[in-house]
């Protein structure tokens, strides 16, 4: 009898070691940093509440890219990126793209230009006046991006990668100013899309970016084969 009451038991606590595995498999043991430009100096009495990350993700090689408005006062048409004394490797390619609203038209995202001195950023599109303080003695803009189309396109963020062959060697620490160009900033409390008629300015600011804290994501690889030993352990004491 004893012995039936020690194998249920042990029967019994196989879906115990099941349970815990999905804790084992999410367990932090890596980290990605993520850069955030959230503080912006503006050539307007009010600037947009523009928010934009950049993420490196090894596993698809590239740099990722969210940019937005939070809470939507104004519609992001250009991004300029500053690297510093440095020239691109490779050709930037452009892939992942999203946007939200999807009802929105403007849904291109490209690269304008690369390894410049410019103010522009498409039709329509342009820092003019803005004169950000880039650093000597490159003072171009390593990425230029142009998003969307001229006109309203009711679009209130967008997401994009680009390839990171195009940066060998740049970190997290080599990235300085961004510059966003926008149309339709609102004032007063106004928000798009129901306040489009009122929000007719445009602005243009920039900003530099800091380090977030980092964000955990598991190390599936390590934990799947902790996770492998864990139930190769448990059905030797079953047996």
């Amino acid at each position: 009898m004893s012995v039936m009451r020690g194998r249920v038991k042990q029967r019994l606590s196989m879906p115990r070691y099941l349970a815990l595995l999905p804790i084992l498999l999410w367990m932090p043991v890596t980290a990605h940093a993520k850069l955030i430009y959230d503080t912006w100096t503006s050539d307007n009495s009010t600037v947009g509440s523009y928010v934009v990350t950049v993420e490196h993700t090894a596993s698809t090689s590239t740099w990722d890219f969210v940019v937005a408005a939070i809470p939507w006062d104004a519609e992001i048409r250009g991004l300029f990126v500053d690297l510093g004394d440095y020239d691109l490797t490779d050709t930037p390619v452009v892939s992942n793209v999203s946007w939200s609203p999807t009802q929105g038209d403007g849904d291109d995202v490209s690269v304008k230009y690369t390894d410049k001195d410019t103010y522009k950023c498409g039709k329509g599109c342009d820092i003019k006046d803005l004169n950000p303080p880039l650093p000597d003695p490159d003072d171009e803009w390593e990425l230029v991006f142009e998003l969307g189309d001229k006109g309203y396109d009711g679009i209130q963020f967008y997401r994009f990668s680009i390839n990171d062959s195009a940066l060998v060697g740049i970190t997290e620490s080599d990235w300085g100013l961004m510059a966003v160009a926008s149309r339709h900033l609102c004032e007063g409390g106004d928000l798009l899309p129901d306040d489009e008629d009122d929000c007719d300015n445009k602005d243009k600011a920039y900003a530099s970016g800091y380090l977030a804290p980092e964000v955990p994501v598991p190390g599936t690889a390590l934990l799947m084969g902790l996770g492998l030993l864990l139930l190769a352990r448990v059905r030797r004491r079953n047996c």
